[in-house]
């Protein structure tokens, strides 16, 4: 495992100037990874930038470095080097990166099977759990030391993006990692409080409005599909941001006999963005990536411009065709 970082870690080593980025809409697995390799780069002696387009979710703010997260590149660079992590497609790391004009060699370093290789370096392993066990890997190997801090930001992107080592995703590799991350001073009970018993009251609120929209349709004998949507009017109303519907895709998997859940949330006029989920038995990533998305097996997710009964139609169509296959 350790060669496949050789050339990550010689252009890192090499570096001065490393901007360390992920995805839009940031989750877990993205602010723990971002904020765990921008620590690392700076022990060894880096100037880092750590950049997101979207703000960290409120639910992260506790993590170590979260407040050293720039939404603005301007001035930053030129960087002799940048390392993307948990991120399938470039143009998912933001306007501003792409943007850019100097970013120096990129390095992707990611999980996801859909991820379309657009690094100078990349180093893929779809059977990695998290984003923040390839991280901790590319420490390890580096010879990077692995501070507690480090060890919180790291244990958050494998627990969130395991779902709490509920997924599949959870093999005996991410047990010893978290295991090895918890032994340096990740506690996971005070973790788990923050990450999911400390939410506002409006995040449930939301939730409540948004389960009043659950629609469980019958397709054969493979299971049903559940669909919930969330729009900028119910938002509005509880008074939360577009963040705390992260998760809630979850609540529609999770019904018995649901072979596949799916959140349409919408991102702006005439887009939404959804979400899939499922059990095991279908692809959703395929169905993602039909639609100019990614993701895994079982969780992906994409954009679709158009009228919520256009594209509710076409994604329930899609999945429909993927169930009978």
């Amino acid at each position: 495992m350790a060669a496949i970082f050789d050339d990550a870690i010689r252009e890192l080593k090499k570096a001065g100037k490393i901007l360390v980025v992920s995805h839009v809409s940031p989750e877990g697995d993205a602010v723990g990874s971002l904020l765990g390799a921008a620590l690392a780069l700076r022990g060894a002696g880096k100037d880092v930038t750590a950049y997101l387009e979207d703000p960290v979710p409120d639910l992260f703010l506790f993590l170590p470095g979260a407040d050293t997260v720039t939404r603005d590149l301007g001035g930053k660079g030129p960087f002799d080097a940048t390392l993307a992590v948990d991120c399938g497609q470039k143009e998912r790391l933001g306007k501003g990166f792409c943007a850019l004009p100097e970013h120096g060699v990129l390095i992707n370093i990611d999980h996801h099977a859909t991820n379309d290789r657009f690094g100078d370096i990349n180093v893929i392993v779809p059977d990695a759990s998290a984003a923040g066990e390839l991280v901790y890997d590319l420490c390890v190997a580096a010879g990077f030391t692995i501070t507690r801090d480090m060890a919180v930001n790291l244990y958050v992107a494998i627990h969130t993006d395991t779902g709490s080592f509920r997924y599949s995703s959870s093999t005996p590799g991410a047990f010893e990692k978290a295991g090895r991350l918890v032994a340096l001073g990740a506690d996971p009970w005070e973790i788990s409080r923050r990450v999911y018993e400390n939410a506002p009251a409006r995040k449930y609120k939301l939730l409540a409005m948004v389960l009043g929209t659950l629609e469980v349709i019958e397709v054969n004998e493979r299971g049903a599909i559940a669909a919930l949507a969330v729009t900028l009017d119910m938002f509005k109303k509880a008074g939360a941001d577009k963040d705390y519907a992260d998760g809630f895709v979850n609540y529609a998997r999770g019904i018995e006999g649901v072979a596949v859940g799916v959140l349409f949330r919408e991102a702006g006029e005439g887009l939404y963005k959804v979400s899939l989920r499922a059990k095991g038995g279908i692809d959703v990533s395929e169905i993602s990536e039909a639609f100019g998305g990614g993701g895994h097996r079982n969780a992906a997710g994409f954009t679709m411009p158009g009228a919520f009964a256009e594209v509710r139609a076409k994604v329930l169509a899609a999945i429909k065709e993927k169930m009978a296959a």
